[in-house]
């Protein structure tokens, strides 16, 4: 490939997913010389194939890349491109799930002028950012014009047997022992280069295995990472169930002083009037509610409450119905809500003149919404 060569080849999935999946690659193979600079994304990405995207934006040849790639539909992996940054440094972006605490960064194009030094790492992952920093070597850091990587991020689960490997000559990983559904995947993490690039992962037919080798040029001294990716996970997140409920109704004197619905969470030391978004600590397993809503004559009150997340439609909530009559002005709601597990809960509040409700957000192979509760008023 010369300057200004496009090749864009279109790769179908074997069988169709049920979602549109999202797209890993790795660079497993580059022939290349100094001053060369390859730019390469994923694009049209639907439920069949993935289109491959590849511009050469120099006069040094490029003689030979293969990528391997991998699709997974599969919501506690989330992967987020940044291809072909020019303006290079590290960077921060946003990613959609609290529980995601471990990733990897797989590096897959490069332009650069002269002798070039670097290293990508991630340096911190929180409930909603991941940073990537890249090391700066002096007098080599701006030699290195283009790099574009993805960043792969999940839960601990989905990455098994990581490894960081430093070499300065050939590799051989010897015999590897699979891992039920997971990738061997491998990756660049950094590259010290004084010559033409000519280095290629060679994977084995027989065994899982793979040789790391130069020929005809100078070794690339480099850091690869090795993982085994898992595609199935057998965690699954779930939403708080009701475990208790307890229903006042009552003549409140000091009604007319009140909102029209209010909810107290005495876990959080917090009342809430308005819709919120709430991102709970993994420690917070219990959530005691206080909702109150104040009658509204002629109207029923219904409301519902999880009881049962796997169950079918019909017995899935407890479900109740109040109608304010004589000097009942007040149906206040006391649910205690019970999760098993660790991890970061996503929750919505949504109030409304005439509703509350309640919602968790869940990151399992689809991510979904699950509604904990819902009190709303009935009729004219």
């Amino acid at each position: 490939m010369l300057d200004g060569n496009i090749v864009t080849t279109t790769i179908p999935f074997i069988g169709t997913f049920a979602n549109v999946p999202q797209v890993i690659i790795s660079l497993e193979y580059l022939d290349m010389g100094i001053g060369g600079d390859f730019r390469v994304q994923t694009q049209n990405i639907n439920q069949n194939s993935f289109d491959l995207h590849i511009v050469c934006v120099s006069s040094v040849y490029i003689w030979k890349l293969k990528y391997q790639w991998y699709a997974i539909d599969d919501s506690r992996i989330q992967v987020i491109n940044n291809f072909n940054m020019v303006n290079i440094d590290d960077k921060t972006f946003d990613h959609l799930n609290p529980n995601a605490n471990f990733g990897i960064v797989s590096y897959v194009s490069m332009g650069l002028t002269g002798n070039i030094d670097f290293k990508l790492s991630i340096t911190q992952i929180t409930t909603t950012k991941v940073t990537v920093g890249i090391t700066k070597i002096d007098q080599k850091f701006v030699n290195l014009n283009q790099i574009g990587y993805q960043v792969i991020l999940g839960t601990q689960e989905a990455f098994s047997g990581l490894q960081e490997i430093y070499r300065t000559t050939t590799y051989s990983s010897g015999t590897l022992t699979q891992i039920p559904n997971r990738w061997l995947f491998i990756t660049y993490s950094g590259l010290e280069v004084s010559s033409y690039f000519r280095e290629r992962f060679m994977r084995t037919e027989v065994s899982k295995s793979y040789i790391l080798e130069t020929w005809g040029d100078t070794f690339i001294v480099n850091f690869h990472q090795r993982v085994w990716l898992a595609y199935q996970f057998t965690t699954e997140f779930k939403a708080f169930w009701c475990l208790t409920l307890r229903i006042s109704q009552s003549l409140d004197m000091q009604v007319s002083q009140k909102p029209q619905i209010y909810i107290d969470i005495s876990e959080l030391n917090q009342s809430f009037l308005s819709s919120q978004y709430l991102l709970l600590e993994k420690t917070v397993n219990l959530l005691s509610f206080k909702i109150y809503m104040k009658c509204i004559k002629t109207k029923t009150i219904v409301s519902q409450f999880l009881k049962c997340q796997s169950c079918s439609t019909n017995n899935k909530y407890h479900s109740f119905s109040h109608y304010c009559h004589g000097q009942i002005d007040a149906v206040t709601y006391f649910p205690k809500f019970q999760l098993i597990e660790s991890s970061y809960k996503e929750i919505n509040i949504y109030i409304s003149l005439n509703s509350i409700k309640i919602t968790q957000t869940l990151f399992n192979q689809i991510q979904s919404t699950e509604t904990l509760l819902e009190i709303k008023f009935n009729g004219n």
